[in-house]
């Protein structure tokens, strides 16, 4: 009789986690401003073209210009000039935190704090991690977000992105 009743909690306690779990990665997938400017700002400084998923129609690409673009050919422009390949130039984000405040139904203000370390490829990015390899610099920037097609999308000038 013990070991049914065992067999019963253990199998309660099963259930119980995979009913947890499920929940946890359905909440994880909801969309927030905080997590679209973090996911925005890591593609920025990691120069992914990802990032213009998350920009605006109004920084979107469009036929007089794509601001993304523009802005790769410059940070090569730079690489090129101290003598680095573009990858040089790619950047990680470390102890990301937000603070995130609604100024309406469809517009939020995300205040972002993190520190950015030089980051070729991950396997260098961790090890100058545990060796202490490059130099942290400190991001704080404030970012404007509105939602078009119920997904959150920065607006405004995030970051050096629009600067010419």
């Amino acid at each position: 009789m013990d070991s049914g009743g065992k067999f019963l909690t253990f199998t309660s306690i099963i259930i119980l986690a995979v009913i947890l779990q499920g929940v946890l990665v359905i909440a994880e997938q909801r969309e927030t401003p905080d997590k679209a400017a973090v996911e925005f700002a890591r593609a920025y400084f990691w120069l992914d073209t990802s990032m213009a998923n998350r920009l605006c129609k109004e920084l979107g690409p469009s036929e007089t210009a794509n601001v993304v673009e523009e802005y790769l050919q410059r940070v090569g422009q730079e690489a090129r000039s101290l003598g680095y390949a573009f990858d040089y130039m790619k950047q990680e984000l470390y102890q990301v935190e937000t603070r995130t405040s609604l100024k309406e139904a469809d517009k939020a203000q995300v205040r972002l704090t993190a520190t950015r370390k030089r980051a070729i490829n991950p396997v260098f990015g961790a090890m100058a991690e545990v060796f202490a390899l490059t130099q942290a610099h400190r991001v704080e920037a404030t970012i404007d977000l509105v939602r078009e097609d119920d997904r959150w999308k920065v607006c405004g000038r995030p970051f050096a992105l629009t600067e010419s």
